[in-house]
Order: C-alpha cells, then sequence, then structure tokens
C-alpha cells in the first residue's frame, strides 16, 4: 500500500477519504511576528478554533486536509498535531515557500550571493519529507510553491526548480498558489520544465479564472491537476462566484477532466497577528469558510447533473491519484 505522511504518522492513501486539499489551520502574512507586541498568542484558543473547524466539515463526511501553509507564513507542525489528536482527521502539512511578494523571501534571497539556494531548499523539503521539521517528529507530506501576479519571478522560479528536485527524491506531489487566475500556464510548464511530474501536481486557484475555458484547458493539457480551491469567496477576489466555479467544473467533467479538478476553500481557521474581523465584513466573504463545499458546492454540482460517484471522484479518488496514480 502506498502510505502519506499526515501528523500523527503515515497513513495508507486508501484510507484518507473525503478530503480538502487547501486549508489553514493557522495562517500568517510574512511580517506579523515584527507585530507582536499588538496582538496576544494563546495556543489553546487556536486549537480549539481548529478542532472546531475540522468537527464542522466531520458532519459532511470530510476525514482528511491539507494543511497547506508554508514554511514562511505561520506554519506549526505542532499545533496541527495537537488538533489531529483532538478530532481524529488526517492532517496533511505542507513544506515550501509563498510567493515573493506576500512570502520571507530576504533570507534566501541573501544567500544566493554566495551559494546555491535551489539546492539549498531543496535539501529542506527532502529533509522536512522524510525526517521531519524541525525536532517535531513530525514529517511534511506535500509541499507547497507559489507564484505572484502576472509572471514568475526569480525568487518564485527558484523554489519550483527546488521543489521538483524534491519530487524527484521523495515522490511527494506539489500544490500551488497563482494570483488572481493569472500565470497558471507558465507555472504548470515552469514546474515540467524543472523535472515535476504533471500527475503530482495541482495547480491552485484556478478558479479564479472560472469563466475562461481557453485558461483551463491551457493548464489542464500540460497534464498537471487544477484547484477549484477559493470556493467561498464570491467576487471577493475578482469577478468570480461560486456558480461560475460550478458551472465551470461541469464543463470541464463533459470534456473528460472530472479527474483532474480538486476543491477546496483556501479557509483559514486561525489568522496570526491581529484582528481580521475586518476582512470578512467584506462583500463576498461571508460565505469563505470550511463547509462551503458540502453546504453549497456538492448539492451545485448534483443539481447540474453529477452523481454521487463523480462526487467520490472529486473529493476521494483524485486526492488517491496523488500518490496511486489514475483512479
Amino acid at each position: 500500500m502506498t502510505t502519506v505522511n499526515t501528523v500523527l504518522g503515515p497513513v495508507e492513501a486508501a484510507s484518507l477519504g473525503r478530503t480538502l486539499f487547501h486549508e489553514h489551520l493557522v495562517f500568517g502574512y510574512a511580517g506579523h511576528e515584527g507585530d507582536r507586541s499588538m496582538w496576544d498568542y494563546d495556543e489553546d484558543a487556536i486549537v480549539a478554533k481548529g478542532v472546531a473547524s475540522l468537527r464542522s466539515i466531520k458532519e459532511q463526511g470530510f476525514s482528511t486536509i491539507f494543511e497547506a501553509t508554508p514554511n514562511d507564513s505561520g506554519r506549526d507542525p505542532l499545533l496541527m498535531k495537537r488538533i489531529a489528536e483532538e478530532t481524529g482527521f488526517n492532517v496533511i502539512c505542507a513544506t515550501g515557500y509563498y510567493k515573493e511578494h506576500h512570502g520571507g523571501s530576504a533570507y534566501f534571497d541573501m544567500r544566493r550571493i554566495f551559494t546555491d539556494t535551489v539546492a539549498e531548499m531543496a535539501d529542506l523539503f527532502i529533509k522536512e519529507l522524510t525526517e521531519g521539521i524541525r525536532d517535531t517528529g513530525v514529517k511534511a507530506g506535500v509541499m507547497k510553491v507559489a507564484t505572484g501576479h502576472s509572471g514568475i519571478t526569480d525568487y518564485e522560479h527558484a523554489v519550483i526548480s527546488a521543489a521538483a528536485r524534491a519530487q524527484q527524491a521523495t515522490g511527494a506531489p506539489i500544490i500551488t498558489h497563482t494570483e488572481d487566475g493569472t500565470a497558471a500556464p507558465e507555472q504548470a510548464r515552469a514546474l515540467i520544465d524543472a523535472g515535476a511530474d504533471p500527475s503530482k501536481v495541482v495547480v491552485g486557484h484556478m478558479c479564479g479564472n472560472a469563466k475562461n475555458l481557453d485558461y483551463q484547458l491551457a493548464v489542464l493539457e500540460t497534464g498537471v491537476g487544477i484547484g477549484f480551491d477559493r470556493t467561498g469567496g464570491n467576487r471577493l477576489f475578482n469577478d468570480i462566484t461560486d456558480d461560475d466555479r460550478i458551472d465551470m467544473a461541469v464543463t470541464l467533467a463533459e470534456r473528460g477532466y472530472l479527474n483532474r479538478i480538486f476543491w477546496s476553500q483556501d479557509s483559514i481557521a486561525n489568522w496570526l497577528g491581529r484582528s481580521w474581523d475586518g476582512f470578512y465584513a467584506l462583500p463576498g466573504a461571508k460565505d469563505w469558510k470550511i463547509t462551503r463545499i458540502g453546504d453549497y458546492i456538492v448539492p451545485g454540482l448534483l443539481g447540474r447533473g453529477l452523481t454521487e460517484a463523480d462526487i467520490d471522484q472529486l473529493l476521494v479518488n483524485n486526492i488517491r491519484s496523488l500518490w496511486e496514480g489514475d483512479i
């Protein structure tokens, strides 16, 4: 059997069940540490919110999440472990780095002057996937890379190359962030050119361009999977709604791409830093929550002609395929 690293240890890929592949139990934009005098860190409260978040989707039949927080955005494997222990969820931790504009690029940007930072990052990813993260005993199960708006910077290319190199060594899947429905074809090609296996790559936030069939096909034709993983943000980042996401998913399913679509919400149970309550007061943000797929997307897909078997393909088999091949 093919095994997958979770924060509580390895499990069989066949046992993952219904899965959300891109969520956050804890997330903080780089720089939140420097604002630490202005907000309180309460680990027990963070765990309680994470537990409540996972229990809300357990009622919808989910049993696994990919915790997609990269190394420079507040990732905390021990908090993930506590939340997994209290809920019984399979929590799959990520290793990787965020896009340059919103990430913590300064460290490796300076090191590139005198060392091979691609090799350094690849060594880091491999160690966290095979030996563990620091001294926590928790192994990462996936890698996370990201690109910014309309292009890929030299730093982002370095992270992509490192992830592809680490995938060759470990076989771990790569999930990604793209910005505002841009640069996804370029990102997919960059990963493949660097040596990544397209069947083990999911290019994220493709639903940010859910009205553009040509854009979707340009990415799918490279062989990668696509993430419809900003569910619940209705005209939040652009003019896309959840109904647009559902309609495009059905169109792609009719063209034979059901097995390459991955659903999630990119929800954040805990924001590190000052209060983010104002964010959820923005128009379009009220439905951006971890329960949105069970509450709205699944009924919407069924109402447009997909079957329960199709839903299992989207939420169960597609996830397993990242380790076991096409199912």
